[in-house]
């Protein structure tokens, strides 16, 4: 059957990414009106919430029961990928000039994952994923090109991003360890509950200091970014990485400057020249040999 629950699982990765996709430039259509940890605390407190309530139910009637030791490791994944990994990348995107830059350097994720994933999810090197992912950062590379001379403002940007990527890397090597165990749902949603408590007295913080205008002024795009952005592509994300391996699912994300480029020059009108074009095609050439491998271990 061609739509077995491994291609159900890439078409899933997609869907989530194309999502994601999005964030970059919903965020900067918001701008300083909501500051990183408001951001991040919205996104994924709503997020939380929303998933636990979808899913509670199904879990209630398997009979399943969680043990003190399983709340461990939601707030464990849920510091790494959310309250560290996501707060340096809203902070990142006000420091970015573009929003299609914010998504080449957080798209490098995989090169830390196909590292990662060797130790903690036993995953091994193989030529083909060497390949892949060299494909990968050659495109990526050529997205960064586009942008010109380095500045002292885009290498800080720089730093924080490829940190971010670091750590939000090695949450999907935890994630991929432990969703077979309590199902996409829960996973995420316990850890975006946790991630989202752990920021909360820092969201409060700024927004004493700020107030809630800027919010209230741009309640239509954050809506957005926590829903679609978010709660709806956390869920397709995850649910692709329970029926694929940590570097599939994390070589989806070189997609991420292809749409979220596609996307600045529509909503915001950010130019694409012959570097992204190039690169676009480098890393669509990458996720090929992604694909191509993953049939052939099916057939």
């Amino acid at each position: 059957m061609i739509f077995n629950s491994k291609t159900m699982g890439l078409l899933a990765l997609l869907g989530g990414v194309a999502l994601l996709s999005t964030v970059e430039v919903g965020t900067k259509i918001i701008g300083k009106n909501a500051l990183p940890f408001q951001m991040v605390f919205i996104r994924f407190f709503l997020t939380g919430v929303i998933l636990l309530a979808c899913a509670f139910p199904s879990f209630l009637k398997s009979g399943l029961s969680l043990k003190l030791s399983d709340f461990g490791w939601f707030a464990l994944n849920g510091a790494v990928g959310i309250a560290v990994s996501l707060s340096l990348f809203h902070l990142a995107i006000l420091v970015f000039e573009k929003a299609a830059s914010c998504a080449v350097v957080f798209s490098a994720n995989p090169i830390f994952v196909i590292i990662l994933a060797r130790f903690v999810n036993n995953e091994a090197w193989t030529v083909p994923k060497w390949a892949a992912l060299a494909l990968g950062v050659a495109g990526v590379g050529l997205f960064a090109w586009e942008s010109g001379a380095f500045t002292l403002q885009s290498l800080m940007a720089l730093g924080i991003m490829t940190a971010s990527a670091f750590f939000f890397a090695l949450s999907i090597c935890i994630s991929r360890r432990l969703i077979i165990r309590y199902g996409a749902f829960i996973l995420i949603g316990f850890s975006a509950l946790f991630g989202s408590l752990m920021i909360l007295p820092f969201a409060l913080a700024s927004v004493a200091q700020n107030g809630v205008g800027g919010l209230a002024a741009s309640w239509l795009p954050v809506l957005y970014v926590t829903l679609a952005g978010t709660t709806l592509a956390y869920a397709l994300y995850y649910f692709g990485l329970r029926h694929s391996t940590a570097f599939q699912a994390s070589m989806m994300f070189f997609l991420k400057p292809v749409l979220a480029s596609i996307f600045a020059a529509i909503i915001l009108r950010e130019h694409i020249n012959a570097f992204m074009v190039g690169g676009s095609l480098l890393i669509i050439s990458g996720l090929a040999v992604t694909v191509v491998s993953h049939l052939r271990a099916r057939s």
